[in-house]
């Protein structure tokens, strides 16, 4: 049995993964922590409720208040959360060498299955333009959103370029300026009640490839975060990622 912790335990997801928990006999709640409760998160907590791993969705300052805590008591940390700077993940980085932290910005394994076939698509058909466009509900902070970020930067790299100096988040008023053509373009739908959907469009003249991947069930990304805490459970330290997970990192 996998003795799970739960931060943002009152967000959709942490509700998902209380759910999945109290139903499957494979796992038991250690501990369940609204990421409200930002100082002092689970420092206070005695000793009997250390859990074999914790999952996460909350906010990057929650994350990391917990992450400290995840190094001092040398327990794998599974990070659904988004939004997180440079220097924040340079920090989660800088933990991985201690403990073992899996870091994905979508927990789906359809959507882990895009970014790879995203890929080998993206090298194959190397010169068409590029279009990603990512639909969510109307509560979404972030635009364009963790998964897309992700999958425009899986693009780019597999092509050799610089996800910065290729990625268009804007064409508003620019006059006389034509796509340039390593160009990624960034399209964002907020609305409705819209779990979560993403397309990446490869296009060339008289042609046009789309892979898309469309949620319909909030409970697949507390799946997959689940599949991954068993995934980083055993092992001593290290940055990974779904890729990891489902087996995709070599292909």
């Amino acid at each position: 049995m996998l003795n799970v912790a739960i931060n943002g335990a009152t967000g959709r997801m942490g509700k998902e993964l209380l759910s999945i928990i109290e139903e499957d006999n494979k796992y038991s709640l250690a501990f369940a922590k609204s990421q409200d409760v930002a100082n002092g998160i689970i420092n206070a907590l005695p000793n009997n409720c250390i859990p074999d791993v914790v999952i996460d969705f909350s906010s990057p300052s929650s994350t990391l208040e917990l992450l400290a805590w995840c190094v001092e008591q040398n327990v794998p940390l599974v990070i659904g959360t988004t939004g997180f700077n440079d220097e924040q993940l340079n920090v989660i980085q800088a933990a991985s060498t201690h403990i073992p932290v899996l870091l994905s910005p979508n927990m789906s394994l359809s959507v882990n299955v895009l970014f790879k076939v995203s890929q080998l698509v993206a090298r194959s058909l190397s010169d068409s333009e590029v279009e990603i466009i990512e639909s969510h509900h109307r509560f979404k902070k972030d635009a364009p959103s963790g998964t897309a970020i992700r999958l425009g930067e899986v693009i780019a790299n597999s092509r050799g370029d610089n996800f910065v100096d290729v990625a268009k988040f804007n064409r508003t008023g620019v006059e006389n300026e034509t796509r340039y053509a390593k160009e990624i373009g960034f399209s964002v739908i907020r609305g409705g009640d819209i779990i979560g959907k993403h397309t990446a469009m490869f296009l060339t003249a008289g042609e046009e490839l789309s892979l898309t991947s469309e949620i319909t069930d909030r409970k697949c990304f507390a799946t997959g975060a689940l599949k991954a805490a068993a995934f980083i459970v055993n092992k001593k330290y290290g940055l990974f990622n779904m890729d990891d997970v489902l087996g995709l990192k070599n292909i």
